[in-house]
């Protein structure tokens, strides 16, 4: 969203300069992506979250503004006038046979307006919102969108068939071709806009109009349509028919339901300032599922339990009224200031839907107080800090192998199923998400391999040749209908297992080499590995065996009956499918008994 500074000022008179009003708006939880000095002046790029469709438009952000400056908002009342005999509801009739798609339609009609190129001012503010001039009815339903944050759309009144308006499901293999020339296929669940008798599609509701009854040079007589569409439908339309624009951005996050009308009053008015003609008295408004505001309490003991700290009884109070919430103190200790009893009741304002609980009212008393003046600190302890269970081996564990050279990575553990299958054993279940982000992540790995083979190839396909890696994580298998998540250790290598030296000649990683490593990690440890054909694997196992003979079961404690410290006992697996890896599957080992 682009903020013309000039065109802000319209509403709230701000004395700011416009980096520091992008660095406070910033602050107030406004994302500001940057600033651009041109010749229509200052203007600020605002990337507005999808939680907030009340800030596409100037004058949804002159309010966040106005609440945090403490400055009056200039309201917006247009009043055009309108013809003392004609009336709306005798030119145009709204029919609407899917509500849950569209939950309000206002029309108006303007006879004799005069279709011309708009005024340089009007030119110039919508170049600088990104926006291109066409003509001066529809630049100024243009305008007002940038303006209120609600689309409009104007139809050319005479082309509509019997002046009628029918608002239904797109049928199955319906077609439309759109202001952009394209005919596109339609899905049941797309709202239309249809004149007549309802068989002739003249606009995707919410999305863009139809070719068959633009404006033109030509038009002399003009329906406005001002509208609310469910923003879940328009989200969907929008990704089935692969078109986004200007407007299903707004419909789509969910636009103000009580701004259509005010929106299409606007545009009338303006349209009568550019290109005059006739506006008929009142306005056809079809509102089949009007909602009274809900209310949200606002206590002073919940914003001290999760702010940590206080704020005065007028800050609260000034923030929520510019914010549009109206508070109204309703606890026994009305007069009393700074009371810990204090209890607020807002109503949710039309353009703030996804404010609905205590919590959000909180996030927007702190946000326009300022986050700075929340003293930092951590919340309460219910119970005391304890290291986990393996803490200890882990530790000393990552110890040597960083001291053999190894370094740590972190894996997701959400992997492509195809992949997962080329080391998973034949015998292993792997579990599947339900709901995975993507097609590459929708199984949970089912050896730790899968990830250790991908970081080596990352590695390798950016030169890098010579890499040691190390991962300590889980993998995840189903047993019948139980998941089961087992701490594994998996360790690789590629490249030079030795340089070349003076009197060494270079040598390339091989399994035993890594074996080596993982029977090396603790003294006085010979890990039982699998059995390896080389001559050199099986001389080193023997001098393992008789370094270190194992005890046996009536073998005494030593001096001091000191309890011996039980360590995890390594299972290593060698892949024949990989050579430079191995898989370590740790199994704490029980303390022995006293002699």
């Amino acid at each position: 969203m682009k903020i013309v500074y000039n065109w802000l000022k319209d509403f709230v008179d701000v004395k700011a300069t416009p980096d520091e009003l992008a660095s406070r708006l910033a602050l107030s939880g406004t994302n500001i992506g940057g600033i651009e000095n041109g010749t229509h002046g200052a203007v600020i790029d605002a990337e507005v979250s999808s939680n907030r469709p009340d800030c596409l438009g100037h004058y949804g952000i002159a309010r966040e503004v106005s609440a945090v400056y403490k400055l009056p908002l200039k309201p917006v009342s247009p009043k055009p006038p309108e013809s003392a005999t004609a009336k709306a509801s005798d030119a145009v009739r709204v029919e609407i046979q899917s509500p849950e798609l569209c939950g309000r339609f206002t029309a108006r009609v303007i006879r004799g307006a005069k279709i011309q190129p708009s005024p340089q001012w009007l030119k110039d503010r919508l170049e600088a919102s990104g926006v291109a001039s066409i003509n001066n009815v529809v630049d100024a339903t243009n305008y007002v969108m940038l303006e209120l944050g609600h689309a409009l759309h104007a139809f050319d009144y005479d082309k509509v068939r019997d002046h009628r308006i029918v608002v239904r499901r797109a049928k199955p293999s319906e077609k439309i071709r759109t202001l952009d020339g394209i005919e596109r296929a339609l899905d049941p669940g797309i709202c239309m806009i249809c004149d007549g008798d309802g068989s002739r599609a003249v606009g995707i509701g919410g999305i863009m109009g139809g070719a068959e009854t633009e404006i033109s040079f030509s038009t002399k007589n003009v329906l406005l349509e001002c509208a609310w569409f469910d923003p879940i439908a328009i989200r969907r339309a929008t990704r089935i028919l692969k078109l986004h624009t200007e407007a299903s951005t707004r419909f789509g996050r969910g636009a103000d339901l009580e701004m259509a009308e005010l929106a299409s009053r606007r545009c009338a008015e303006l349209i009568l300032q550019l290109a005059g003609g006739e506006l008929l008295s009142g306005v056809v408004d079809v509102y089949p599922g009007k909602r009274p505001p809900k209310k949200i309490l606002l206590t002073r003991a919940e914003l001290l339990r999760v702010m940590g700290a206080d704020v005065p009884d007028k800050e609260i109070e000034s923030s929520l009224t510019a914010l549009g919430f109206a508070p109204v103190r309703v606890d026994q200790n009305r007069g009393a200031e700074g009371s810990l009893l204090a209890a607020w009741e807002c109503a949710q304002p039309s353009w703030r839907a996804e404010v609905e609980r205590e919590i959000d009212l909180i996030e927007e008393v702190a946000r326009i107080y300022g986050l700075d003046k929340f003293p930092p600190r951590l919340p309460a302890a219910r119970q005391g800090a304890a290291r986990l269970p393996h803490y200890e081996a882990e530790a000393r564990l990552r110890e040597r192998l960083i001291g053999l050279g190894y370094r740590e990575i972190l894996t997701i553990p959400h992997v492509a199923e195809d992949r997962d299958a080329l080391f998973r054993p034949p015998d292993v279940q792997p579990a599947r998400l339900a709901n995975p982000l993507s097609e590459e992540a929708n199984v949970l790995k089912s050896t730790g391999i899968v990830t250790m083979t991908a970081a080596l190839e990352w590695n390798l396909n950016r030169g890098q040749r010579n890499v040691r890696l190390f991962e300590i994580g889980r993998h995840y298998r189903l047993r019948g209908s139980e998941s089961v998540e087992t701490p594994i250790l998996t360790i690789g290598a590629t490249g030079q297992a030795r340089e070349k030296g003076l009197y060494d000649a270079a040598r390339e990683y091989s399994f035993s080499d890594v074996k080596g490593d993982v029977e090396r990690r603790r003294p006085r440890l010979a890990a039982p590995g699998p059995p390896w054909p080389h001559r050199a694997s099986q001389r080193r196992n023997r001098r393992s065996r008789r370094a270190y003979p194992p005890r046996s079961r009536a073998a005494k404690a030593p001096p001091g009956n000191l309890p011996r410290r039980a360590a995890a006992s390594p299972v290593v697996r060698r892949d024949p499918r990989r050579k430079g890896i191995a898989q370590v599957r740790t199994r704490p080992a029980l303390p022995r008994r006293r002699a």
